[in-house]
């Protein structure tokens, strides 16, 4: 961050979670939900299922998923050739219908979540050289490393961020073909369904080697961010960058007192022939 935003941090002990609508990459969190296959491949094979189904109920004599119940409905005085023309002719549409229905319901879902979202984003590492110019002001802000305390309690789990190329698939077919045909539905209404939609970046990320905290926003709050509070003492240390202005640095140092002081310091230094930085304490 940079070292006005540290400052902040260090005396209000808050930090911004944000919406995706806010982040640098229009493919981080996908805004035009999908489940990572193409419906169409997939109709035929729900046909396939929801004829065996059909049958089984027929023979057997049992109930079977409401889905199959419905469709039967106006098959039941239709003989074996009717019935499966019928089907052949009619289900692909009906099937269609329904799926149509069932991913705009998640895509509206989706699309009111987004603004909603609350994301905190980690990184494990303090010393990459491409995060200290992009989000540290060219070197000249820090860096504050958080610490889980386990006598602290805490709703909040950081999970690690996936870097894959594809986008996330939330459900195989076959599972997508079970829930169509009612036969074992997915979660679309819990959150974790959803969770790998936005744990989930492209490769050329990877560096960030990024962690990530995700919530919603209060009831009617505005805007695409809060800033949560964080307590003191899971502040474990700051690090400096290695253009800092000597009045910010000096303004930090001097923060690192009272509901802190427990709180370590490093600045960083160049290493020239290595081209990386070092850090050095200094509190």
């Amino acid at each position: 961050m940079t070292a006005k935003v540290a400052k902040e941090v260090l005396v209000n002990h808050k930090l911004r979670w944000s919406s995706p609508l806010l982040f640098d990459d229009p493919f981080d969190v996908l805004r035009n939900f999908n489940l990572g296959f193409d419906m169409e491949e997939i109709i035929q094979p729900i046909v396939d299922e929801v004829i065996k189904l059909i049958y089984k109920r027929i023979t057997s004599g049992t109930r079977s998923t409401s889905f199959v119940e419905r469709s039967l409905e106006r098959l039941y005085k239709l003989n074996n050739v009717q019935r499966d023309i019928v089907l052949r002719s009619n289900l692909p549409n009906f099937i269609r219908e329904k799926i149509q229905r069932d991913t705009d319901n998640i895509k509206k879902l989706w699309s009111k979540s987004i603004p909603e979202f609350r994301i905190l984003c980690l990184s494990e590492v303090c010393d990459n050289l491409c995060m200290w110019s992009l989000y540290s002001d060219s070197h000249k802000g820090a860096v504050i490393e958080l610490q889980c305390i386990d006598e602290l309690d805490n709703k909040w789990v950081a999970k690690p961020v996936t870097y894959q190329n594809s986008p996330p698939i939330l459900a195989t077919k076959q599972e997508y073909i079970k829930h169509v045909t009612e036969q074992n539905l997915l979660n679309v209404d819990q959150w974790s369904f959803y969770e790998p939609c936005v744990l989930t970046k492209t490769t050329d990320w990877a560096y960030q080697r990024e962690w990530r905290i995700v919530s919603f926003s209060a009831p009617e709050e505005p805007g695409y961010f809060s800033d949560n509070f964080s307590r003191p003492r899971e502040v474990r240390s700051v690090y400096l960058g290695c253009e800092i202005s000597e009045e910010d640095a000096n303004d930090i140092i001097s923060l690192l007192n009272y509901d802190i002081a427990h709180v370590m310091a490093y600045r960083a230094k160049k290493l020239d022939r290595e081209r990386k930085l070092s850090f050095e304490r200094i509190k």
